[in-house]
């Protein structure tokens, strides 16, 4: 079973729309946290990182193999790598802000 596409401008598309996606809905869950202060959106918030990490790390990887192979492509693959990277101090800053909630809820209800 091959998991990896064989079209370059397919892997770049796909690339891209999930770093945009990983991050809209990242964003979109910490702001449903602070609208709703609601604090089972922080375990969502906990499976939906793992999840993202593993997925942006499968892309950056079919990228990464392209990028090795198919010359032709390398500018518009390392645009789109540099996206999925930028994702990575975004996911930290999210993580460490999940992190403080998660003391601050588990602090305020001992």
């Amino acid at each position: 079973m091959n998991f990896f596409s064989k079209d370059c401008k397919e892997q770049i598309f796909i690339s891209k729309r999930v770093a945009f996606f990983t991050f809209l809905i990242g964003s979109i869950i910490l702001l449903l946290y602070h609208v709703t202060l609601f604090h089972g959106t922080i375990y969502f918030a906990l499976f939906f990182m793992v999840s993202a990490f593993f997925v942006n790390t499968f892309y950056t990887i079919q990228l990464l193999i392209s990028f090795s192979t198919k010359r032709e492509f390398r500018k518009p693959i390392l645009t789109t790598l540099f996206l999925l990277f930028l994702n990575i101090p975004i996911g930290f800053l999210y993580v460490d802000l999940g992190f403080k909630i998660y003391n601050f809820i588990s602090s305020s209800i001992v």
